[in-house]
């Protein structure tokens, strides 16, 4: 038998634009205007509002201007620069294809340039119905781009939000928990420091200041300890802001002056965050979960059932589904209903809800937003990979 020629780089290439055209003319059909984020974008808005994992594998430089820009990690945040240069309130609703930038480690087998394809829906006043669209769309482009058997991870940080809100806690520590949900090792360590009973030993000159700290409201402590680093010239660390290290001792100045978590707390919270179930089942599990608790969330729980009855007369099939309410993705801006499309290990595609990042991004008000983005190299790394097994 002869052995198999291999595509070559023309016929690969075009391959992927007919994938990528057929992906997008789903988005397309379904009234998805069709724009072209710039490729150079702000470095601060992505180093803001990604998340830790975004900001660590960006390409940042400056111009000869002295701006500090970045090659666009993702399409989102583009966009949503674009809603506001443009439209900037009211519904639309815009896709794109296009190439993205995030560093990879050499031995990781990842490409640092990939190619998404996406679509954003600013304004949506029916947010479950959008959420519901967003999923079938979704589904139907990765279809369109040949893939026809995946797995879907489901997830909502509003149920998170609203159980932090239910608890008997610290301010400080409920806006803490919500911040670092979506940071799985770093959550499960903090949940295990508020709940010990030990405090550190004030052994340098830096407890002088946590301690007084604490008797300061947190807008006033920020001012101080901004000020104190700054005169200092202690320059960002790790990545890290001189705002992000000034909020790492307002935390330690709140963890020494408040009584732990109980735990009875810690043990509702890490079982909350290990539920995993079916969808038709997670409703009735989260329920009994908080009730035994003597915990009332049911807004949340509500609206997460009227998803999943939309998301289903949309016609997807959720029997391959699971609903984790750990899952918030890697990025910190998401609100709420979040998903991805897997085929074993390989996330395909995902997205979710992002109602305060427009705001953060300079709009007036809160615009409920939510969005979904494929990566084509792992999309055809699903389609190419044998049954049975993951692609990586």
């Amino acid at each position: 038998m002869a052995p198999s020629k291999k595509p070559s780089p023309a016929s690969s290439g075009r391959d992927q634009e007919k994938r990528t055209a057929a992906m997008r003319a789903i988005f397309e059909s379904a009234g998805f205007a069709d724009v072209e984020p710039p490729l150079l974008q702000p470095a601060e808005v992505f180093l803001d509002r990604s998340g830790e994992d975004i900001r660590r594998r960006l390409y940042v430089f400056n111009d000869p201007g002295g701006r500090e820009l970045c090659l666009r990690p993702d399409l989102t945040i583009p966009t949503c620069r674009l809603y506001l240069e443009g439209k900037g309130s009211g519904e639309a609703r815009y896709c794109y294809s296009g190439a993205a930038f995030r560093y990879q480690p050499q031995d990781s087998g990842r490409a640092n340039e990939f190619i998404q394809t996406g679509a954003e829906f600013f304004g949506g006043k029916d947010a479950d119905a959008a959420d519901a669209e967003m999923l079938a769309l979704a589904a139907n482009a990765v279809k369109a781009g040949g893939l026809s058997t995946f797995d879907i991870r489901l997830g909502d940080l509003a149920l998170f939000d609203a159980l932090v809100d239910a608890l008997d806690i610290p301010t400080g520590w409920r806006s803490r928990l919500k911040r670092h949900f979506w940071r799985p090792a770093y959550f499960k360590e903090l949940i295990g420091r508020l709940a010990t009973d030990t405090r550190p030993p004030r052994s340098d000159e830096r407890e002088g200041l946590i301690a007084a700290l604490g008797a300061l409201d947190e807008r006033n402590a920020l001012s101080v300890i901004e000020d104190v680093l700054s005169l200092a010239k202690i320059a960002p660390v790790g990545g890290r802001s001189v705002a992000e290290i000034a909020e790492r001792f307002l935390e330690r100045a709140a963890d020494q002056s408040a009584a732990p978590l109980s735990k009875e707390t810690a043990g509702l919270i890490d079982s909350f965050m290990s539920l995993s179930s079916k969808p038709k089942d997670a409703a009735k599990r989260i329920r009994d979960l908080t009730k035994a608790a003597g915990i009332k969330i049911e807004r949340p729980i509500a609206a997460l059932e009227h998803r999943f009855e939309l998301i289903e007369k949309q016609g997807v099939d959720l029997s391959r589904a699971t609903f984790e309410t750990g899952f918030g993705r890697t990025l910190e801006y998401y609100t709420g209903f979040v998903f991805e499309l897997r085929v074993g290990d390989n996330a395909v595609a995902g997205g979710g809800r992002y109602d305060d990042l427009l705001e953060s991004l300079g709009a007036k008000a809160s615009i409920p937003a939510v969005g979904c983005a494929i990566t084509l190299e792992r999309l055809m790394a699903a389609i190419a990979a044998p049954k049975g097994r993951a692609a990586k």
